[in-house]
């Protein structure tokens, strides 16, 4: 059975045991959309490409059953929010590093952990965005962010202030730091790694200040300060940001609006 034109009607008309609780966490007609779905990696077999209409990638045979599944609910997720905010349902094509390439007029970024998919779509491409969920980190997995995803002045800063347990904290900073990645991509064209921004204070109850302490771009100063949104939802956290490419200022005009995805 084919989607029909309401793409994310059709995603939430047809939710079952792979694909579920698909929902608008923000929009604006026209300007921009935030959606969020859970997946279950168990419930996921191949057919479900054809069953959501999304194609599969010669990329991903090899891949294992949940790298296959993310890649499945996020497309699912982004077709759903072009399909609303343009009226169209276009193919995200793969990046050669492996990140979406969003059709002309668009600038988006996708996210997924343990089961939650996140998407936010905005119109026009003046705008660099990026969105990250995570799981709050535990056990070894806390152990490895604060090794290997925090310098060592972050680590204090993590556990010198009270405002928030420690694992929250080093898992929005890892996760902002995901966001700036995605935000920057579009602009540096290449991987860099977390040491290239730095966790400089929780700036207000919503928001996280990271600095760009490498030389990235010559359009990204050094030291540049960027600003992290960031809400806190049970047991994920999440992160995004949308900056001025030619400014990196944080947008918050009426043409470029706050997202609220609390």
């Amino acid at each position: 059975m084919k989607p029909a034109s309401d793409y994310l009607s059709y995603l939430q008309a047809h939710a079952g045991r792979f694909l579920s609780d698909v929902a608008v966490l923000s929009e604006q007609p026209n300007v921009l959309i935030a959606l969020q779905a859970h997946y279950t990696v168990p419930a996921y077999t191949r057919s479900l490409f054809e069953t959501y209409d999304i194609d599969f990638p010669s990329t991903l045979i090899n891949a294992v059953p949940k790298r296959q599944s993310e890649f499945l609910a996020g497309r699912a997720l982004a077709r759903a929010a072009l399909d609303r905010l343009l009226d169209t349902g276009v193919s995200i094509a793969i990046g050669e590093q492996g990140s979406p390439v969003w059709p002309g007029g668009v600038s988006g970024s996708i996210s997924h952990s343990h089961g939650k998919c996140l998407c936010l779509v905005l119109a026009g491409e003046e705008r660099l965005i990026g969105i990250d969920v995570e799981k709050v980190a535990t056990g070894a997995s806390l152990e490895a962010i604060l090794k290997e995803a925090l310098a060592p002045q972050e680590r204090d800063r993590v556990f010198q202030q009270t405002r928030f347990d420690p694992a929250v904290l080093a898992t929005l900073i890892f996760s902002a730091k995901e966001t700036i990645f995605k935000a920057l991509h579009p602009v540096v064209l290449q991987f860099f790694g977390f040491d290239a921004a730095v966790f400089n204070s929780i700036h207000s109850d919503q928001k996280l200040s990271l600095s760009i302490v490498h030389s990235l771009h010559p359009g990204i100063p050094q030291n540049k300060e960027i600003l992290i949104d960031f809400d806190i939802d049970g047991e994920f956290v999440r992160t995004w940001t949308m900056l001025d490419r030619q400014t990196l200022a944080v947008q918050r005009s009426a043409r470029s609006p706050a997202v609220g995805l609390g």
